[in-house]
């Protein structure tokens, strides 16, 4: 996905909308790069982008494990024994505790996951995770908006 010049500031305040509309905490954004590594891109806070990178650096936690799988990962709490959650990853990501990543599809090809928190453990509700993924779909129409908006796109 390109990054034109308003890329940052329209993930962020997407994200942030996204994080209101499923009632989270925060909500992160990862995509998969060109040498097919997943990349932090984007959170609606700093526990949100530090989750994100702690992921990118370890290869370990709810988005790599939802992107390797292509399914939602929903973890009551982040700071639990394996396999239920990552003890490695919360210390890096101290101030989230629940996580939900939904992996995002475009064109019928996994481009990365989208990820919501929470500062509180807590059971993910099935209808809470629908709505997850249906908030995925959208990120992926702003991503492609902004893809076709971009200045290596041709188009305006």
């Amino acid at each position: 996905m390109a990054q034109g010049v308003e890329f940052p500031t329209v993930v962020d305040r997407t994200l942030n909308a996204l994080a209101d509309a499923l009632g989270a905490d925060g909500a992160a954004l990862m995509l998969i790069d060109d040498h097919d590594r997943l990349r932090a891109v984007a959170g609606s806070d700093d526990d949100g982008r530090r989750l994100e990178l702690a992921q990118e650096r370890t290869g370990s936690g709810p988005a790599v494990e939802s992107l390797a799988h292509g399914a939602d990962v929903a973890v009551n709490d982040l700071r639990a024994a394996r396999p239920s959650g990552f003890p490695g990853l919360a210390p890096h990501a101290s101030g989230i505790r629940a996580v939900l990543s939904v992996p995002l599809r475009a064109d019928g090809r996994l481009i990365g996951t989208l990820n919501f928190y929470d500062r509180v453990s807590h059971e993910w509700q099935p209808a809470k995770v629908r709505t997850g993924e249906r908030l995925g779909e959208l990120m992926v129409m702003v991503l492609q908006t902004l893809a076709h908006k971009s200045p290596t796109s041709g188009q305006s």
